[in-house]
């Protein structure tokens, strides 16, 4: 063979090899090329100093991972350092986030970037929302605040009003012993929800949207506010938080679900374990792990051991040194 020839041949090998070391699994960009960029939408959340953002899903097989950003001045892409981080994603289907406790009245801009596996990288749109005021108040505080993220409350002892929709009241739970009724953050999630005690939260309603005042304390281990000294109800009828399902492992007490007390949750597809004892609670199962359910409500449903149900959702409570569902009516009950 020619010199010509080889040299020819050794050409043609050399491309395919550069050929096949330049693909992977980077379809839908070119290697080399920046990942699609998201288009990025923020939104303020009702009474809570709360923003709720989403963006539209990265298509490139090669996705690396998205990085939400937050200032309190805009032009975060030419200075993301100086900004916030406020969460890192690497599923390319997880498009949204809640940014919670945020000051009142107060607007914040959000930008976000996507990385591939090239570790190339595009910005989104720049985006921002306003945080809603205290209603005439400077201390108005969410559920999500007082829980502290943590098992106390860093505010015991003190005396403030907490905003909230209505999530379960005293009529919802005719059994539980004490005049109790449950407040939730409206946009639902860990941390959100509240107990609250006093013969004054007697009017108030499943869905009310209020402001109240009192005491915060914890009582045997579970957060509460208690005795009210001012009840503002600002309207009535609204969407319930979403409820929250998950594993009846999960909310095992063995497993301190902490994070969900007092807030609206749901299983689903469980069996019945263990039938009521003499304090009506009984045990559900999804195979995972046994959860406790209770009685404070007015469901007519009786459990009986091996029953398949599709659904239980209430109010995740604690007491007696356990965590326990309360349905609160038959509409929270699926056989």
């Amino acid at each position: 063979m020619s010199v010509k020839r080889l040299f020819f041949a050794g050409m043609v090998i050399l491309a395919v090899v550069l050929h096949l070391a330049g693909c992977g699994d980077d379809e839908a960009v070119p290697p080399g090329e920046d990942p699609t960029a998201s288009t990025l939408s923020v939104q303020a959340e009702g009474l809570n100093p709360a923003i709720n953002a989403t963006w539209t899903r990265c298509p490139d097989d090669d996705f690396g991972e998205y990085r939400l950003y937050r200032d309190t001045e805009s032009g975060i892409q030419q200075d993301p350092d100086n900004a916030t981080l406020v969460t890192v994603v690497d599923s390319a289907s997880d498009t949204t986030y809640r940014d919670s406790g945020l000051d009142y009245q107060t607007t914040y801009y959000y930008a976000l970037r996507t990385t591939d596996t090239e570790q190339l990288h595009a910005w989104s749109n720049e985006g921002s929302a306003t945080t809603p005021d205290s209603g005439g108040c400077p201390n108005v505080y969410t559920c999500y605040q007082i829980q502290s993220q943590q098992d106390s409350s860093q505010y015991v002892g003190d005396t403030l009003p907490v905003t909230g929709i209505v999530t379960g009241s005293c009529a919802d739970y005719p059994n539980a012993g004490y005049t109790y009724a449950l407040l939730g953050d409206a946009s639902g999630g860990e941390w959100s929800g509240l107990l609250m005690f006093g013969n004054d939260l007697t009017e108030l309603e499943r869905g009310d949207s209020v402001t109240i005042t009192g005491e915060i304390d914890e009582w045997y281990g579970a957060t509460e506010l208690k005795y009210p000294t001012e009840i503002v109800v600002h309207s009535s009828g609204h969407s319930l938080p979403p409820v929250s399902y998950l594993t009846t492992g999960e909310i095992a007490t063995g497993n301190d679900p902490e994070k969900w007390e007092s807030v609206l949750v749901g299983v689903r597809d469980v069996e019945v374990t263990a039938e009521p004892d003499q304090h009506g609670i009984w045990n559900t199962d999804d195979g995972s792990g046994d959860c406790r359910i209770d009685d404070w409500g007015t469901y007519t449903y009786s459990p009986s051991l091996g029953d398949q149900l599709s659904e239980i959702v209430g109010v995740l409570t604690y007491d007696w040194d356990e965590f326990k569902i309360q349905p609160r009516d038959d509409s929270d009950i699926t056989q």
